[in-house]
């Protein structure tokens, strides 16, 4: 698996992952802060990560070529 296609993999789980907890918010699913804590921090996370990949691909696919 070339880099670009491991890129694309772990944004669309991240993504994927940050939709369903976003869900969970909106629902009105969380029972306790705590949880409700941990599920923002999990998407602080999430954000986080994928503004690393995204910054460290830049230029990336131009070596590729």
């Amino acid at each position: 698996m070339d880099a670009i296609h491991l890129v694309d993999y772990l944004l669309k789980s991240i993504r994927e992952r940050d939709a369903r907890l976003k869900d969970r918010l909106a629902d009105n699913s969380v029972q306790t802060f705590e949880e409700y804590r941990y599920i923002v921090g999990e998407i602080r996370g999430m954000a986080y990560v994928e503004d690393e990949i995204k910054t460290a691909m830049k230029g990336l696919e131009y070596e590729d070529d």
